[in-house]
């Protein structure tokens, strides 16, 4: 048996020019997630990740902090769906960042305002009601997550403990997946994913189960507490 370690990037740019990149504060949730992996004795025995820049970024300050060596393969069916894409078929004038921004400054919670309207943006990408308005549409994100992760099933050989670096949505996916969720399940799962989390299943050649979900333990303690973002 196998156990695979899915990690969620930390935290990025949210509504900044180039959200695809971490902050300070994502890239120091890189090194204390290392840090904190590596007292518990955990060791890869091989690594993926997405494509994107705050994939990579996360696996290097993690990885780096677990005197780890191991070049992580890329998988793009790790990578995170397009969630500007599917703000602005929802709401077409949040296209233009200036916009969402003035949007978003009008309301005393702006987190909050964001929130409600990404989680109406999903149900209309997922309804399936206006799939030819998308690039990828909810079902082909589905299918290329689950792909990925039967990607590194296939590929293991003889690795005993690998790690995937991907983003909220493929974990959800690959978890829903394992545990058969409907999809208004996975889209639940994937708002409670905190950024440097990580969540771990057990697989064997004909058979795959979710071990923990979401544990944020190397950010939850006092002097580490401000680290515990989810956006």
């Amino acid at each position: 048996m196998a156990a695979l370690y899915l990690i969620r990037h930390g935290q990025a740019a949210f509504n900044s020019d180039d959200y695809d990149q971490l902050t300070p504060l994502g890239l120091r949730q890189s090194e204390i997630l290392g840090q904190a992996l590596q007292r518990r004795g955990v060791e890869f025995d091989a690594v993926f990740m997405g494509a994107m820049k705050r994939h990579a970024q996360t696996a290097e300050g993690c990885l780096r902090a677990m005197n780890c060596r191991l070049s992580p393969q890329i998988l793009d069916g790790f990578n995170e769906y397009d969630h500007e894409e599917v703000l602005a078929r929802h709401r077409p004038e949040f296209g233009d960042k200036l916009q969402l921004a003035e949007y978003l400054a009008q309301h005393p919670h702006p987190r909050r305002a964001f929130q409600a309207e990404f989680e109406l943006a999903l149900h209309r990408w997922r309804g399936g009601d206006h799939d030819h308005d998308y690039n990828e549409t909810w079902p082909h994100f589905k299918q290329r997550c689950i792909r990925a992760l039967n990607q590194v099933r296939q590929q293991r050989d003889e690795a005993r403990s690998l790690a995937v670096f991907s983003s909220g949505g493929p974990i959800a996916v690959c978890v829903g997946h394992c545990l058969g969720l409907s999809d208004a399940h996975i889209a639940e799962l994937s708002w409670s994913i905190m950024n440097g989390s990580v969540t771990c299943l057990l697989f064997t050649d004909d058979k795959i189960s979710l071990r923990y979900f979401n544990d944020f333990s190397a950010f939850d303690h006092s002097e580490s507490k401000p680290l515990l973002t989810h956006r």
